[in-house]
């Protein structure tokens, strides 16, 4: 549910993949799922990073749904393309399906995660030091 995708959720924690869309909205809306996803959102970045994760640990299953010969397009509403960043049909019938770049996105996702981790740590001395000074003046 972090990575927005309620199908992918409901399917992971073992409903079946034919009612996983149904159900994942359902529980996307239900109040305890709300209340948890608004707790551990903590703002865009938080949603870049999910973002990120997605792109570099997300399943490409569903795009290669399109390259089936019987595929038809209204079964589009239910693939899962987060991962795809073009899809164009070529001269002869065929389909191109361009994923977005995993290792990029892993190397964003370990800047971010590297920059997040230095922003805590200096959060947490500073912290320590402002404790240090209120005990000293005590």
């Amino acid at each position: 549910m972090m990575l927005g995708n309620p199908q992918e959720a409901a399917i992971k924690i073992g409903i079946a993949p034919e009612s996983a869309l149904k159900e994942g909205l359902r529980l996307k809306s239900s109040s305890r799922v709300m209340r948890r996803l608004k707790k551990r959102r903590g703002g865009s970045e938080i949603e870049a990073l999910a973002g990120l994760r997605r792109l570099a640990f997300g399943r490409i299953n569903d795009a290669l749904a399109l390259l089936k010969d019987d595929f038809s397009e209204s079964g589009f509403e239910h693939l899962d393309l987060f991962n795809v960043s073009e899809i164009k049909r070529v001269k002869g019938g065929g389909v191109e399906i361009k994923f977005f770049d995993r290792l990029e996105a892993l190397e964003k996702l370990a800047e971010l995660e590297s920059r997040a981790s230095d922003s805590a740590s200096a959060d947490s001395f500073f912290a320590a030091l402002q404790n240090s000074a209120r005990a000293e003046d005590c």
